[in-house]
């Protein structure tokens, strides 16, 4: 009997290691998800901009369908985002209702062509039509929401309240690995 009682014991004690790795690695991914996403089918970049008031995705009707909004926010930056909006490092929504009133909201003004921005953020915004990624951009939100295109720089919304209560409806993703076709 006293042979397998160290044999049980070293069991017990590497799987408690093993459960132990597991947990640090999930709390580690928590705070900084994995997204793995394609290319946009309309990229961003191409944005053309004949005036200084645009809305990107103007064109898509979110109204029927699969549809999706994600946020990602890097974990550094969670502590900027403004009341209302939940902290977390992926947010999403699945209602078309909330897709369709930041779509209508989602107008961005160029400020100056002299304004040169080289900041660079990490958080990043996906909108997906029936299950395929549509626009995907880098985006800043703190007191103000911005949109970083490469022909344009940073760009500021305009209706800056309307978007913030939008964006407070998206929940938090439990499983931090998400896939976007």
């Amino acid at each position: 009997m006293k042979l397998h009682q160290p044999i049980r014991n070293k069991t017990i004690v590497i799987l408690c290691i093993c459960f132990l790795i597991i947990l640090a690695l999930f709390i580690y991914i928590c705070f900084h998800p994995i997204i793995i996403h394609g290319p946009n089918r309309y990229p961003c970049c191409s944005v053309s901009i004949s005036d200084d008031r645009f809305n990107p995705i103007e064109a898509f009707d979110f109204t029927r369908g699969d549809n999706r909004i994600i946020i990602y926010t890097n974990w550094a930056d969670i502590r900027f985002l403004p009341k209302g909006m939940r902290r977390w490092t992926v947010l999403e929504s699945k209602d078309n209702s909330v897709i369709e009133s930041v779509r209508k909201n989602f107008v961005f003004k160029r400020i100056s062509d002299e304004i040169v921005e080289t900041t660079d953020y990490d958080c990043r915004i996906f909108f997906l039509k029936d299950g395929k990624l549509v626009f995907s951009c880098k985006m800043e939100v703190e007191e103000s929401i911005s949109l970083f295109f490469q022909n344009t720089g940073w760009v500021f919304a305009e209706n800056y309240d309307e978007l913030v209560s939008s964006f407070s409806s998206l929940k938090p993703v439990p499983f931090p690995v998400v896939k976007i076709k």
